[in-house]
């Protein structure tokens, strides 16, 4: 009895092995998968280290370049790609890209609502900093004031 708890009490102390071979394994959610979430919460450190380490190769199928200095992230796909592999014609988007190219050529955005939705963004940008500036200048209420002291100017 004492040896298989000792096993277990050993089972829990030891570090979570992680594949993070880039032929092997393409995305984060792979490594995660099969995982217990006790488990990942225990060795939270190597779990972090392994998904930031397949994070930054290519998704492109059998390609192990990394991408955490130069790579470009895909707006169709939303995965992040080498130089090589960048281009969506190359790694596979390449109908979106056409389907897309198509839908703005055929019917493109009249100059005025194009002219509209930056005039929006503009207005919107403004009102944000304005906000930010008047909360900034708004003055904290007295901690002490209390009703008390509503009382007192009404008997003034």
């Amino acid at each position: 009895m004492a040896s298989s708890s000792s096993n277990e009490a050993s089972k829990g102390n030891e570090e979570l092995k992680l594949d993070t071979n880039p032929r092997t394994v393409t995305k984060a959610t792979e490594i995660l998968a099969p995982l217990p979430s006790d488990a990942v919460e225990k060795n939270l450190d190597n779990v972090l280290e392994a998904v930031k380490t397949v994070d930054q190769t290519c998704d492109f199928k059998r390609c192990k370049q990394k991408t955490n200095m130069m790579g470009s992230n895909c707006g169709f796909c939303k995965q992040r790609f080498c130089f090589k592999h960048g281009l969506p014609e190359v790694h596979g988007c390449g109908e979106a890209v056409k389907r897309q190219e198509r839908e703005e050529f055929m019917h493109p955005l009249p100059a005025k609502t194009v002219q509209a939705k930056e005039d929006l963004k503009k207005a919107q940008s403004r009102l944000d900093q304005k906000l930010k500036q008047m909360s900034l200048g708004r003055k904290a209420k007295p901690s002490g004031g209390g009703p008390s002291g509503s009382k007192k100017k009404g008997k003034s």
